[in-house]
């Protein structure tokens, strides 16, 4: 990923995108930054949470332009989240939840909420960047107040 990244960076910059370049650049920045204070390069599950993340930044930004009014801003914003977002594994479906938290609380036999973190941290490392954290965070909430 990090490698695509690269690529995509230096076709943006020939082809003079300044969205693309913004976009790129910022998740490849915070890459670097990332390895740089860890002190090691990162896999490819690491690389995918950054880039997710950085999406999610400009995201937040084009809302934000969004209520304020600016949808020109808005939309501009967004676009750069899309680049990122198309890099980013296909989201499971929401149908799929309620099996996959049922069998993380049917292996790890979970007594109430406070062991949410074990469930989530479970469902995020098996299914990694595929989850969408909010709905397993809803569906784990589901299944602990029911037990």
């Amino acid at each position: 990923m990090k490698e695509q990244l690269q690529k995509l960076h230096k076709e943006a910059r020939l082809a003079r995108d300044a969205a693309k370049i913004e976009a790129y650049g910022a998740a490849l920045a915070a890459i670097q930054e990332g390895e740089v204070r860890e002190n090691k390069d990162f896999d490819e599950a690491k690389v995918l949470a950054v880039v997710e993340k950085e999406a999610g930044k400009f995201r937040e930004s084009a809302e934000s332009f969004a209520k304020a009014g600016r949808e020109d801003q808005a939309t501009e914003i967004k676009l750069r989240s899309d680049f990122l977002v198309a890099l980013l594994p296909a989201k499971l479906d929401a149908s799929a939840y309620p099996d996959l938290v049922a069998k993380a609380v049917q292996e790890l036999q979970p007594t109430g909420m406070k062991d949410m973190g074990k469930v989530m941290a479970k469902l995020k490392g098996e299914l990694g960047p595929s989850i969408d954290m909010k709905v397993a965070s809803q569906e784990v909430k589901n299944a602990l107040m029911q037990l």
